[in-house]
């Protein structure tokens, strides 16, 4: 059906190559990092507008009514759920690294511990500052070092080694000591298994 707008079978053809994409995506990033190739790591495409880029499933982790785990991803395993078709390869990484990497991988909890050990008091207040925009404007209801601990502090790690936050933000929003930091893991990543 069309919508008057939309020529007929566009949201069809949209639908099609977004599953198309899909291995691509998955396929891109395992292949330029080996390291997301675990057999501990699931990953699934479910084109879902709205829903942001992608999510990452922890072991045990059960979502809500609204949004459930995929039942393909195993109860004890960690799965990554890709939403959007505009998801990039260093996207999947980010997740994998930020939320499954930084517990699994002796080098990268040395990274992400001394990336939180190194945040500065403005680098705190940025954070607060994220936690209060995502209970407005987010529905977030965690208290604040639930929100720090699974999602703030993982997205500041992610934000410019992953390219998730524009350059000049990034020029700001990290120290350079942090910024060659994180370049080292990027290059540990390149050759991880």
């Amino acid at each position: 059906m069309s919508d008057g707008r939309t020529p007929p079978g566009t949201q069809w053809l949209q639908q099609q190559t977004a599953q198309t994409q899909q291995p691509t995506i998955i396929a891109q990033a395992q292949q330029q990092w080996p390291i997301l190739n675990r057999p501990e790591l699931s990953y699934k495409y479910s084109l879902q507008p709205n829903r942001g880029f992608l999510e990452a499933w922890p072991p045990g982790e059960t979502g809500t009514s609204d949004r459930p785990r995929p039942s393909d991803f195993p109860a004890t395993g960690y799965g990554i759920e890709i939403y959007n078709p505009q998801t990039r390869p260093i996207d999947v990484l980010g997740d994998v690294t930020s939320h499954f990497l930084v517990n699994t991988d002796p080098t990268i909890k040395d990274y992400y511990q001394r990336f939180q050990s190194s945040l500065t008091p403005e680098q705190e207040a940025r954070l607060k500052e994220q936690y209060q925009h995502a209970q407005r404007h987010e529905g977030e209801k965690r208290p604040y070092a639930q929100w720090r601990e699974l999602t703030g502090m993982p997205g500041y790690f992610r934000g410019y080694p992953f390219k998730q936050w524009p350059d000049a933000f990034n020029q700001r929003a990290y120290t350079p000591e942090q910024r060659t930091m994180l370049d080292q893991m990027m290059s540990y990543l390149q050759t991880a298994r």
